[in-house]
C-alpha cells in the first residue's frame, strides 16, 4: 500500500532547481557553488522540516506543505515574471502587491492542509510522479550537455582548422616578431565621429601614419558585440550564423568568452613557444591578471538570483546603490585605477633583448566604453558629473583619452621592445548607445591602426575586418598561406534590446 508522502517530492525539488540551473549555463558554474547552495537549501529544508513535526503536524501534511513554500521560494524569479506578464506590468506586479498576496495564499493553503482530515492520496502520488519526471528529464539534458561538451569544449568556435594543419617555418625566437594587440572597447572610427560628433580625430589617425602604422578609413567589425568580436578575430573565422547575432543567450556568450584564450591564433602561438599575456576583463585560461573580470557576477548570482531571497536582495541592494553616491564614487576610481593599472603591466613586458621567447600581448581598455570616467582634459570626472552624464555627449572625451593612451603606449613599446614588433590597435565595436543601435550601422564602424616593422602593407586594404587580420599576419610573418575571408558585419542583438530586429550588412 502507498504511503501518503511527498518526501520524494520535496527532496526531488532542490536537486531539479540546481541541476536546472547548472544546465543553463553547463560547465561554467562552479560545482563548488552548486554544493554550496545543496547544504544551505537541504539544511534549511531538514530543520523545517523536522521543526513542524515537533509542532505536531503530520509528516505527510508537513512535506506538502514545505513543498508548497519551497516552489515558492526557489523559482520566485520566474513565477514573478509570469505573474507580470498575466497582470501587464501595472502596479499590482510590483513586490510590494505580489509578495503579501502569495504570502496570503500559501498561509491559506497551509491552515487548510493542517486542518483537513483527509487529503487525497492522488495528490502525493501526482506530486511525487511529477518530481520524477522533470527530474529526470533535466538528468537527460544534463547527459547530453556532457556529450556536448566533449565535442566543442563550450566553445563557441570549437574546431581549430587553421592551427591543426599549421606548418611552423621553424624560425629562431629571435626572428619572431612581439606582437602587442591594443583593443580599445566601443572606439569608433574617424569617419563616424566625424559625421555624428562633429569631432576631428585626425590628430591620432596623422600621428600613428608617422609612426609608420597602417591607418585605414573605412574600418568596421565583425560584431557589434565585445566577446563574439574578439572571438572571432582570435579565430581568424565567423561564429555560427546561428549563434553569431544573440547576444542574449548567456550560454553563447561565455562560449564566446571562453574561445577568448581557447582559439586559434594562440594555439598556433603555443606551437611556436610564444609567452602570451591576457591583460583583459574576462575570465580566461591564460593567467589570473589582477583585473575584475566582466560577465563573472552572472555566474555567482545565477542561482540565487532565481529565489526569493535573491530577487528581493537585488531589488533592495539596486536601489540602495541609486542612493548610495559611494558607491560610485568607488566604482569610477576602480575603473580608472583597473586601466592604469592594464597600461603599467603593458610596459612592463618590453623587453629588447632578443634573446628570450618572442611575447604575446593582449591588452583590453575599457576607456571608450560605458561608464564614461573621463572629462575633456583626462581626468577623473566628479562623481555630480557622471551621474548627470549622458554617453552621447561624453564619448569624445573618452576618444580623447583612448588617443592619449595610445600614444603613450606606442612610444614605449618602440623605444623599449625589439624592433621586430607588430603592434594592432583596434575597436571591438563601435559606438552603441545610439537611440536605434541595434539597427544603427554606425555601431559596426571600428577605429584600427597595424604597425608592421617591415612596413609591408600589401596585403592590407582600406575595408579589411578583424576576421582577416591575423591570417595576414600569420602569412606574412610564419609563411602560411591562409585564404582572406569575405568581409561581413553582424549587429548582434543584446540585452539593451532583445526586441530589435537584426539585420546583416
Amino acid at each position: 500500500m502507498k504511503k501518503k508522502t511527498a518526501l520524494p517530492a520535496l527532496l526531488l525539488l532542490p536537486a531539479f532547481f540546481l541541476l536546472h540551473s547548472y544546465n543553463q549555463l553547463f560547465g561554467f558554474v562552479p560545482v563548488k557553488t552548486v554544493l554550496f547552495y545543496s547544504f544551505l537549501i537541504y539544511g534549511v529544508l531538514t530543520t523545517s522540516y523536522f521543526l513542524m513535526l515537533r509542532l505536531k503536524i503530520t509528516a505527510p501534511k508537513t512535506s506538502i506543505i514545505l513543498f508548497a513554500i519551497s516552489f515558492f521560494i526557489l523559482f520566485f524569479a520566474p513565477l514573478h515574471d509570469a505573474y507580470r506578464a498575466i497582470t501587464f506590468d501595472s502596479i499590482v506586479s510590483r513586490y510590494w502587491v505580489m509578495l503579501p498576496l502569495c504570502c496570503l495564499l500559501l498561509l491559506l493553503l497551509a491552515r487548510k492542509i493542517i486542518r483537513s482530515q483527509n487529503i487525497s492520496l492522488k495528490i502525493f502520488s501526482a506530486l511525487n510522479l511529477v518530481m520524477t519526471g522533470v527530474f529526470a528529464t533535466e538528468l537527460f539534458f544534463a547527459f547530453t550537455k556532457i556529450s556536448e561538451y566533449k565535442k566543442n569544449h563550450n566553445l563557441i568556435y570549437p574546431q581549430k582548422p587553421l592551427s591543426e594543419k599549421y606548418v611552423s617555418p621553424d624560425f629562431p625566437d629571435s626572428s619572431k616578431p612581439d606582437i602587442y594587440f591594443l583593443l580599445f572597447d566601443e572606439y569608433t572610427n574617424n569617419k563616424v565621429l566625424k559625421n555624428v560628433w562633429n569631432y576631428d580625430n585626425s590628430d591620432i589617425t596623422d600621428w600613428l601614419s608617422h609612426k609608420g602604422f597602417y591607418v585605414p578609413s573605412n574600418t568596421r567589425c565583425n560584431y557589434s558585440f565585445t566577446v563574439f568580436s574578439i572571438s572571432s578575430t582570435f579565430n581568424m573565422d565567423y561564429i555560427d550564423k546561428k549563434k553569431g547575432w544573440d547576444g542574449t543567450n548567456d550560454f553563447n556568450m561565455f562560449k564566446a568568452q571562453k574561445s577568448l584564450s581557447d582559439n586559434e591564433t594562440f594555439s598556433i602561438l603555443k606551437k611556436e613557444d610564444y609567452l602570451i599575456r591576457f591583460l583583459a576583463p574576462f575570465n580566461n585560461s591564460i593567467e589570473k591578471n589582477g583585473l575584475e573580470y566582466f560577465f563573472d557576477f552572472m555566474l555567482d548570482e545565477l542561482i540565487p538570483n532565481q529565489t526569493l531571497p535573491g530577487s528581493l536582495g537585488v531589488s533592495i541592494n539596486w536601489d540602495l546603490k541609486l542612493k548610495d553616491s559611494l558607491h560610485y564614487d568607488q566604482y569610477l576610481r576602480r575603473k580608472y585605477q583597473y586601466i592604469r593599472f592594464t597600461e603599467d603591466e603593458i610596459k612592463k613586458t618590453t623587453d629588447s633583448s632578443s634573446n628570450r621567447k618572442p611575447h604575446f600581448v593582449y591588452g583590453h581598455f575599457m576607456i571608450t566604453h560605458e561608464p564614461h570616467v573621463f572629462d575633456s582634459t583626462g581626468k577623473i570626472i566628479t562623481l555630480k558629473e557622471f551621474l548627470n552624464t549622458d554617453y552621447y555627449n561624453t564619448y569624445t572625451a573618452q576618444v580623447s583619452h583612448a588617443n592619449d593612451v595610445i600614444k603613450e603606449l606606442v612610444e614605449h613599446i618602440k623605444q623599449h621592445n625589439k624592433p621586430n614588433t607588430i603592434i594592432i590597435i583596434e575597436g571591438d565595436h563601435g559606438f552603441r548607445h545610439f537611440p536605434d543601435s541595434l539597427n544603427n550601422p554606425y555601431s559596426l564602424s571600428n577605429f584600427s591602426a597595424i604597425y608592421f616593422p617591415d612596413q609591408n602593407y600589401s596585403r592590407l586594404y582600406d575595408t579589411m575586418t578583424p576576421v582577416n587580420t591575423f591570417r595576414v599576419l600569420f602569412d606574412q610573418y610564419f609563411h602560411q598561406n591562409f585564404p582572406l575571408l569575405k568581409d561581413r558585419s553582424t549587429i548582434v542583438k543584446d540585452h539593451t534590446d532583445s526586441s530589435t530586429v537584426i539585420k546583416e550588412k
